[in-house]
């Protein structure tokens, strides 16, 4: 289930699983966007504009309680054309 301020997101942003969330804050931590936050006890996409993706937030949560449903790949040809 997408939550609803995450459904209207132009670009992708991780999916928080609230169930496995324990608050830790470490997202938060190593997100170099700001895109994160923690409120009521549980990590939130506050800024889903200011997310790149990287993907440091889902391997730093211990709880495995953030995912992101694919992963963008820019491929380039040899010779440096895409």
């Amino acid at each position: 289930m997408i939550p609803n301020d995450q459904q209207h997101a132009r670009q992708p942003v991780p999916l928080i699983d609230p169930a496995r969330c324990d608050g830790c804050g470490l997202c938060v931590r190593v997100c170099p966007t700001g895109a994160l936050a923690v409120k009521d006890g549980l990590a939130v996409v506050v800024a889903p504009e200011a997310c790149n993706y990287t993907g440091l937030c889902e391997a730093a949560c211990p709880t495995e309680a953030i995912q992101r449903l694919f992963e963008v790949v820019i491929f380039e040809k040899p010779g440096g054309h895409r």
